[in-house]
């Protein structure tokens, strides 16, 4: 009767769902992160699916919490990217919670040309594309109260924190803040390692 419905399971095409194998010895399936696939730190249950997401609580420079994120899973792990209205308003409820972060802020992976001409051009995520529009308020001013349209580059990564209604806030990468890394098989792109390095001191 056993070998009756392993017969039958074959035919019937059964296949393992997907983010698992039937090899012990493979590697991170980094086109399609499953649970098992991200490192057992990305445990924010609180935030859904697909990606997977670490909270740092402690407080560092924005190129030190992209690098900690970065080498969790080479190619797979980096600062968390806002792509939609979703993921943004599912990261906006889950920061508005109070996360104990230093500073009550994370940041994301998101950085500025150093090029750019005024405060709101030229953001990019750290996959590498134009940055979702998640700005509010007054943001981003590049702390520059008194001509708003020029860009002067003294904030040039990106923070969220518990505003109401919630929105992206330009800051100094030197500033101390949590951060919020992400696993979804994407690596941070080619080009953004030199853009955040020379924001470096």
């Amino acid at each position: 009767m056993r070998a009756f419905w392993i017969i039958l399971i074959a035919g019937c095409g059964f296949h393992s769902p997907p983010g698992t194998t039937t090899d012990p010895d493979a590697g991170p399936d980094t086109d399609n992160p499953g649970s098992g696939q991200c490192p057992a730190s990305y445990d924010v249950t609180k935030l859904p699916g697909p990606s997977h997401y670490r909270l740092i609580v402690d407080g560092h420079r924005a190129w030190e919490q992209s690098d900690d994120c970065n080498d969790d899973l080479p190619g797979s792990t980096r600062l968390v990217v806002i792509e939609t209205r979703k993921e943004f308003d599912d990261i906006s409820a889950y920061i508005k919670t109070g996360l104990g972060t230093a500073m009550d802020s994370v940041w994301i992976g998101a950085v500025q040309l150093p090029t750019a001409a005024t405060v709101d051009t030229d953001w990019l995520g750290f996959d590498g594309a134009p940055l979702f529009d998640g700005w509010g308020g007054s943001e981003p001013n590049d702390n520059n109260t008194s001509n708003p349209d020029e860009a002067n580059h003294e904030e040039q990564f990106v923070r969220m924190t518990r505003t109401n209604p919630p929105y992206f806030i330009d800051d100094s990468g030197p500033k101390m803040f949590g951060a919020i890394c992400e696993c979804d098989g994407k690596p941070i792109a080619a080009t953004v390692p030199a853009l955040i390095n020379g924001y470096r001191p």
